[in-house]
């Protein structure tokens, strides 16, 4: 398939990763990256399926696609991370990045996966460690792409890029943003560059920087966000609660 191997080419050249295995059906691509043989797991690799009978978000949740419309997708990674905790909040803000130029729209990221524009969903993100080989991990990103319909308990909550931009997108084109964004991500969480910029978007798309907010980490705080970044947020400037804890952070309703 030369479309494939000329993809498999630009990731080289353009990201740490070396090797593009396009799957027409599987399970779920986080499944098929961890089942890899070892020596193809020594470079990091992208897994790209038309369609997951099985593909799942957080919280082992049901990812809906549609075959051959959308992307689903795990980037299977080996890094040495000094703190892995902050790719939960990191990797959406890679993920945005890389579908705001495609969507022409300004998106937003909800806590604690998914990136939004406005109140509908374009995107979700999975993360998963290897048990055996805790320097491995598996990055499962799902877009809706080229879809413009959904099931009907979706209908009003969801979009896609070619709704947001009015036009169909190359999912080639989209796969490589994403490698990219998620490859700069990746360099910056591991110290390779800075990344002030990276959480200064994150605080900014998040959009609850000063706003009353509550927070559900094993129990539930009430309080104005007074400071947030990819490993911990704050509470009127005091209270202290490490991210990875945190299952919601949502506006306080009045």
């Amino acid at each position: 398939m030369p479309n494939d191997l000329n993809l498999e080419h630009q990731l080289r050249r353009r990201t740490r990763f070396g090797r593009l295995l396009r799957l027409q059906t599987c399970a779920s691509t986080q499944d098929a990256a961890a089942s890899m043989a070892s020596g193809e797991g020594d470079l990091d690799a992208v897994v790209w399926a038309d369609h997951q009978t099985n593909g799942r978000g957080r919280q082992q949740r049901e990812w809906d696609h549609q075959p051959g419309m959308d992307l689903a997708v795990t980037f299977r990674v080996r890094a040495q991370l000094p703190n892995p905790v902050a790719l939960p909040a990191a990797l959406p803000v890679a993920v945005l990045q890389a579908c705001e130029p495609l969507a022409n729209k300004t998106l937003r990221i909800k806590w604690p996966n998914d990136v939004y524009a406005e109140d509908r969903k374009l995107s979700g993100v999975l993360i998963d460690r290897d048990s055996a080989h805790p320097d491995v991990y598996y990055i499962g990103v799902g877009v809706n792409v080229n879809r413009t319909a959904f099931p009907a308990d979706l209908a009003q909550t969801a979009t896609s890029l070619r709704l947001l931009s009015g036009c169909e997108v190359d999912r080639g084109r989209a796969l490589i943003a994403l490698a990219e964004a998620v490859d700069a991500m990746l360099s910056a969480v591991s110290g390779d560059r800075e990344d002030v910029a990276h959480r200064q978007l994150f605080c900014d798309r998040l959009g609850l920087l000063h706003s009353d907010v509550i927070v559900e980490a094993g129990q539930t705080w009430r309080g104005r966000l007074t400071d947030i970044d990819f490993e911990r947020l704050v509470l009127d400037g005091a209270q202290s609660i490490p991210l990875a804890i945190v299952t919601k952070l949502t506006p306080l309703r009045r």
